[in-house]
């Protein structure tokens, strides 16, 4: 990587060139690199997140499992989304609840900038250096997909600031994802474990999220926490919800990072990962039924 020959053509002779000591990619560069690709701007990310939500929807029969909905219905409620990327959560919340206002931060600017309903509003801030937003200002504060982007000293900044800005009464839930699968065939577990490990390298424990809510429980001020948990099946053995997961989840392997980054963490070729996934991984979905397990978890914050 970064180790490219140039050539330069004098008469019949080709002379190579050595690459200067900055020219050759770092590996916190390639780790920065791959961090821009988890957060990526590219049309194919941002589809695949929208096709998240709607599945995340269905899978719960819900945008969220607090009870709050009431308070929405009524409103004059302030909901804030962290790492809300695109913002189809906050799109379908505040189309759906016009007397609430709906606010979205995330620091990588991909929602929309105008086209958008006017109780909501998106700000670019990076949360890991803390909110901006008053003490006890929202009613509902939501965060998920943040797995595989906050290292563990970065969600021990984030949750104090999510209870900071929730009001007393208001709820706070977390939303993903368990990052390791039951019943997978030895392919998928191969790139699973290649992308565990390239997080791993990013100081990312993409254990950590499954258990979070132990972090929350440890906060002043938080009540009891509600746990829901959904299991699907990838690929056609989870019928038509389990195929959708297998295009998300191809759309996510097949991409140009994923290649680039996975292939090498095997110590495969690219074109060896590449007929991996678009072949033998297909038909292994067939004969088998990996189970992925998404949940919600959630409390009230208590009056001090």
């Amino acid at each position: 990587m970064g180790n490219k020959n140039s050539r330069l053509k004098h008469k019949k002779s080709t002379i190579k060139k050595i690459p200067e000591f900055d020219q050759i990619e770092s590996e916190q560069e390639r780790q920065d690199k791959l961090l821009d690709y988890y957060l990526s701007t590219d049309i194919n990310s941002i589809d695949r997140l929208h096709m998240y939500h709607f599945l995340k929807s269905y899978l719960f029969q819900g945008n969220f499992s607090s009870p709050i909905e009431d308070k929405l219905i009524k409103g004059g409620s302030k909901v804030l989304d962290i790492g809300c990327g695109p913002g189809t959560w906050l799109l379908d919340l505040a189309n759906k609840y016009e007397n609430s206002y709906f606010f979205g931060v995330d620091f990588k600017p991909i929602f929309p900038r105008e086209i958008k309903p006017n109780n909501l509003e998106f700000i670019e801030a990076d949360v890991t250096d803390g909110l901006s937003f008053h003490d006890n200002e929202f009613d509902f504060t939501h965060i998920e997909h943040m797995s595989l982007v906050l290292t563990p000293d970065q969600w021990d900044v984030v949750i104090p600031e999510l209870v900071r800005v929730t009001k007393p009464g208001g709820y706070i839930e977390v939303s993903d994802r368990r990052n390791s699968y039951v019943g997978e065939g030895p392919i998928f577990r191969k790139m699973s474990d290649a992308l565990w490990a390239s997080c791993l390298k990013r100081n990312i424990d993409t254990n950590l999220i499954y258990n979070l809510d132990s972090k929350f429980e440890l906060q002043p001020n938080i009540g009891k926490i509600h746990r829901i948990e959904k299991d699907l099946i990838i690929g056609p053995n989870g019928g038509k919800i389990g195929l959708i997961v297998q295009d998300l989840a191809f759309s996510y392997y097949i991409s140009e990072m994923a290649i680039k980054n996975l292939s090498e963490e095997m110590g495969i070729s690219e074109e060896e990962y590449k007929n991996m996934t678009e072949k033998d991984l297909v038909e292994e979905f067939k004969q088998t039924s990996a189970e992925c397990v998404h949940f919600r978890f959630w409390a009230q914050k208590q009056l001090s």
